[in-house]
């Protein structure tokens, strides 16, 4: 059980983020959930119903600002924070000659530069405290090209080797940074209705094992896991 952990997570309100709230929930942790919207908070406490275990915040990732504000907001709340979880991502999949500056913005801004973003602020507040686990979502894309996925994969790729070098820097402070990487999902995630998805992942095996590393915890042999279909 998670009871009276600290987690918060990003991209928290549909796919694979409210399937890990849900578990969350389930396992007694005090659950924070960070979106961009009002509406998709509304949303997701109507299917979860109340519980005095979640507790969301509407934050623009990409924002430095914004960013540090809640999490300050929310260490002054709770005193801490065991685990951050960047579950946030977009996707644009296109011919390379296609592609355009928004198009580029989009995605490295969330999946890239929010992730930093966030990671550093709770970084900050685990250094106050005994340590802590960052959870980076990145992709099997994190790890090879892939037609139509150029901006995609670069922001993957990056978030890896993000991950890799805040894991080095945090063992000084008991910190630990895990990226969990799946393929294919049953999400309608990248324009493409989970319908379609028949041979990926469902979104309750890629939350179990994000579960699974969450308790695990710094004490984990692994600092990659890889989920394929």
């Amino acid at each position: 059980m998670l009871e009276n952990q600290v987690i918060v997570i990003t991209g928290g309100t549909r796919g694979i983020g409210k399937g890990v709230v849900n578990l969350l929930l389930q396992e007694g942790a005090k659950t924070i959930v960070l979106a961009k919207t009002r509406e998709s908070i509304g949303n997701l406490e109507q299917k979860l119903g109340s519980s005095g275990d979640l507790d969301c915040y509407i934050c623009d990732i990409t924002s430095m600002n914004e960013v540090s504000q809640v999490i300050n907001e929310i260490y002054e709340t709770y005193g801490r924070i065991d685990t951050f979880i960047n579950n946030a991502g977009v996707g644009v999949f296109k011919p390379v000659e296609d592609m355009t500056e928004e198009d580029w913005d989009t995605q490295i801004n969330t999946n890239l530069k929010g992730a930093f973003l966030c990671s550093q602020a709770a970084y900050k507040i685990m250094m106050k405290g005994k340590g802590g686990q960052i959870i980076n979502i990145a992709s099997d894309l994190a790890y090879h090209g892939r037609e139509k996925a150029t901006i995609y994969c670069a922001s993957k790729f990056g978030l890896l080797g993000l991950s890799q070098s805040m894991n080095i820097e945090g063992k000084e402070y008991g910190i630990r940074v895990t990226t969990v990487s799946p393929g294919l999902v049953q999400t309608d995630f990248g324009g493409v209705s989970a319908a379609k998805k028949t041979s990926g992942l469902t979104i309750e095996t890629v939350a179990k094992q994000i579960l699974s590393v969450i308790k695990t915890g710094r004490d984990a042999a692994e600092v990659e896991v890889i989920i394929r279909p």
